[in-house]
């Protein structure tokens, strides 16, 4: 069965539309309200930390989050966690848009960064639970092309949020009306999920009822065993982590890199991330069509020496306006690399486990990938400013690339 057979079966599986349309309508008002903050932040304040305190005030409570959201995802059930928090995130954009509708300065900047925090925490569980149900709704065969579609889905909703609706809702009805509109949209997610086939939760006996702080604890440990007991599992959470956090750091330094050496104006960085989505488009398809020519290691850490590849030659095209048409095609080639890396991890991170474990292995890497996108969040653009955003580029290229040459060494030890 080839790649074009198997999406078409996806979009004819009611199950999966559901989830996958519920996901981009969650994933457009995360980033909408995230936009809308940012913006807000500026305006009070014209101070870079501040806002910058926006992104970051996501990144602690989604790590303490996955700790625990694994061991919940399993023993409450997918669905019934995923009914939960998109039920959450309607309630905090509703406070969002009825908070900065009325607060004075102070409270409204408080109330940003709690809306921001508390919607990172549910969108831990929402993300543990929708890629843990992804193998009951697709079964194995089709898993390579549900994750590929839902991964295209997050970008398109990611830029949706930031580059159309988020914007548009701002310009014609000013920042608060994004919470009304993620309100919407979050309530239209909850009835898209709620009739989804419901799995029996793993931690259903009277036993496992008693001591819940002990339970997810115990949950947490059993997760990061899996992993550190399968040498596959282990080898792809840790390149599915890397790749995320040079993501992160790559958004953090695109808009000085085009606004200083490209001559590219800031409010136009979003738009590269359309080559990149394109990248990731093909990459995927590549990955669909030709998944059985390599193994899943060998996948990945061909996918980290060709980000290593293309981070390295944009550090050193991105000099000057007329370089523009040589850096959209890296940006591109960015955005193959990274569904090399990351399809082939999520697959394996579902289909390796267990299915009464799977919630708990997933939100482990989860918990890696958050921890490990602090210390570069915090110190790549620090670094940047003192020695130059190329050299950093290149740093990271060399990074990816290195650690793609060793993934290569142990997928064939």
């Amino acid at each position: 069965m080839d790649g074009r057979s198997l999406d078409r079966s996806l979009l004819k599986n009611g199950p999966f539309g559901r989830l996958w349309a519920a996901q981009f309508s969650a994933v457009t008002v995360v980033y909408s309200l995230s936009l809308a903050g940012v913006v807000l932040v500026e305006q009070q304040t014209h101070s870079s930390i501040k806002t910058g305190l926006v992104i970051l005030s996501s990144i602690l409570p989604a790590f303490l989050t996955s700790l625990v959201a694994g061991a919940v995802v399993d023993r409450r059930g997918q669905v019934p966690v995923l009914m939960v928090s998109h039920a959450a995130r309607a309630l905090l954009a509703l406070a969002f848009w009825l908070g900065l509708s009325f607060l004075t300065d102070g409270p409204a900047l408080a109330l940003i960064y709690a809306v921001n925090v508390a919607g990172a925490t549910f969108n831990q569980f929402a993300l543990t639970s929708e890629l843990a149900l992804l193998p009951d709704l697709v079964g194995k065969t089709n898993l390579v092309s549900a994750n590929a579609l839902v991964q295209f889905g997050t970008l398109a909703a990611e830029g949706m949020g930031i580059v159309l609706l988020g914007p548009l809702v701002i310009r014609l009805a000013g920042a608060p009306a994004v919470g009304l509109m993620g309100a919407v949209l979050c309530l239209t997610a909850l009835a898209l999920v709620t009739p989804l086939p419901r799995s029996r939760p793993a931690g259903e006996s009277p036993q496992r009822e008693q001591g819940t702080l002990a339970h997810l604890l115990a949950g947490l440990q059993a997760g990061w065993r899996a992993i550190a007991r399968d040498r596959l599992l282990s080898l792809m959470a840790m390149q599915a982590t890397l790749a995320a956090a040079l993501l992160l750091v790559l958004l953090a330094l695109v808009p000085g890199l085009v606004s200083r050496y490209l001559g590219v104006s800031v409010e136009n960085a979003p738009f590269l991330m359309l080559p990149g989505g394109l990248g990731f488009v093909l990459g995927s398809f590549l990955v669909g069509r030709w998944e059985k020519r390599l193994s899943w290691p060998v996948w990945s850490a061909v996918g980290l020496t060709a980000l290593g590849g293309s981070l390295g030659l944009l550090s050193l095209l991105s000099s000057g306006a007329g370089r523009l048409w040589l850096v959209l095609p890296l940006i591109l080639g960015i955005g193959v690399a990274l569904a090399m890396v990351i399809i082939p991890a999520r697959t394996v991170l579902q289909q390796r486990p267990p299915a009464p474990l799977r919630g708990r292995v997933i939100a482990a890497q989860l918990a890696l990938a958050n921890a490990a996108a602090v210390l570069p969040l915090l110190l790549g653009g620090a670094l940047a400013d003192h020695v130059g955003i190329r050299p950093v580029m290149g740093l990271l290229g060399l990074l990816a690339a290195s650690a793609g040459a060793v993934g290569l060494h142990q997928a064939r030890s």
